[in-house]
């Protein structure tokens, strides 16, 4: 009876006075304002159709490319998992194994490993342009300044203010954590989720096609370069990579085959090798139902590789062109078809179409829309950013969708438009 008497007389007083007060208090009522708005906004959010946040399981993964020893020839790939920049998981491609992450340094992987961050895509462009290098004098090609700026700047400084909309949003934190609120039931930082994620049947299978995926862009990677003859050259080997990928998408003629008959036969067997490889990982890629492994990772690393030092795999390999004449007419009048002859070294003009504009890390840079157009190339969250209509997000109005990052200040904005819309109807 005391305890009850002791609640009445003091407890219930005491609570009343200090909800009045913070009631009173302006900060306190914007931050309850900002917690209830975003967890309206939380639960109005977009979900995956499947339930399971499969889409923001496949926009944070990396991958990790590493040796046991420096001796070993063949390279070991694992998956990592992430939520809000922390590893929970790590995947084996080639046990199938979902394993926990290590803790600590591991040096083996540190000397000997290649990690592939995650892509953030910050927007899209579609449009293109041709970039001219003006060449006052041979030794000092030099880009117009506008065209650069349209090439980079322009386009990635747009979103910019609602990166600083959004991080005034975020320093407030009354909308992130009501907006978290909301969406923790299905939330991939929920370890429940994960769990249930990682149970589903085949999504081994389906990280691998997505990681194998990230593997292949990194290639056609194009940084924030303004040396005009380093851009032209990396430009060459991209477009060398991607014909080539489309070319052992649908080799009807068996070029492929033929030519690595020919570099083997020439002395060039390493190269016919890794073509080969290549062509076959990209045609086992091709083929949904089929589980890709670390040699399908490696034939990228090794054909990019090749490309990257050479420009060209018969650039530089004594008797891998064939001498003067009409077979050599012929050889490059057949390379020109696929689109995969050598760059020429005194380009003035170089075509830079459509492209995604993506954060690997500190780099900003973009991917041009040759590789993701494709099916087999393009990762599964890059599908809306791709559409060429008013739906997608590459023709939203709103600049808020134009950042991943800033997704909850994306969902207010589409709330808040729904609102309007119902309140005055057209």
């Amino acid at each position: 009876m005391k305890v009850d008497r002791l609640i009445r007389t003091k407890l219930l007083p005491f609570l009343a006075r200090t909800a009045k007060s913070i009631l009173k208090n302006r900060l306190l009522q914007l931050m309850l304002a900002l917690f209830v708005l975003g967890f309206v906004a939380g639960k109005q959010a977009h979900t995956d159709p499947t339930g399971m946040p499969f889409e923001e399981l496949f926009e944070n993964l990396s991958v990790l490319s590493y040796r046991d020893t420096p001796t070993d020839t063949n390279p070991h790939f694992i998956v990592e998992l992430s939520a809000r920049g922390r590893v929970f998981r790590q995947y084996d491609v080639d046990t199938r194994r979902f394993l926990p992450p290590e803790s600590g340094r591991s040096y083996r992987r540190s000397i000997s490993g290649t990690r592939y961050q995650a892509l953030t895509v910050r927007g899209h462009v579609d449009r293109g342009f041709w970039l001219e290098i003006s060449k006052p004098t041979q030794s000092m090609p030099t880009l117009l300044p506008e065209q650069f700026d349209e090439l980079y700047r322009t386009s990635i400084d747009f979103v910019k203010p609602v990166s600083a909309v959004a991080s005034v949003l975020g320093t407030l934190s009354g909308y992130s954590v009501g907006y978290r609120a909301a969406v923790w039931s299905r939330s991939l930082s929920n370890p429940a989720v994960q769990k249930r994620v990682l149970a589903t049947q085949g999504v081994g299978r389906m990280i691998a096609r997505e990681a194998w995926r990230r593997v292949l862009l990194e290639p056609v990677i194009m940084a924030h370069e303004n040396d005009p003859d380093r851009f032209a050259e990396t430009r060459g080997v991209q477009r060398i990579y991607t014909n080539f990928f489309r070319l052992a998408l649908n080799d009807s003629n068996s070029f492929i085959p033929f030519e690595a008959a020919r570099l083997d036969s020439a002395g060039h067997p390493r190269e016919a090798r890794l073509m080969t490889a290549f062509a076959q990982a990209v045609t086992r890629a091709a083929q949904d139902t089929c589980h890709l492994n670390s040699e399908d990772f490696q034939a990228i690393e090794n054909w990019a590789s090749l490309l990257d030092q050479r420009g060209h795999w018969a650039v530089g390999s004594p008797g891998a062109i064939p001498p003067s004449g009409s077979d050599r007419i012929r050889y490059f009048g057949t390379l020109a078809y696929y689109g995969i002859a050598p760059s020429a070294d005194n380009e003035t003009r170089i075509w830079v179409g459509p492209r995604v504009l993506i954060r690997e890390g500190d780099l900003e840079g973009y991917v041009s829309d040759d590789i993701p157009q494709i099916a087999v190339g393009c990762p599964l969250t890059w599908h809306d950013w791709l559409k060429h209509d008013t739906t997608g997000l590459s023709g939203q109005e709103w600049t808020a969708q134009w950042m991943r990052e800033s997704r909850e200040l994306a969902q207010f904005v589409d709330f808040g438009r729904d609102v309007l819309s119902r309140l005055h109807p057209q």
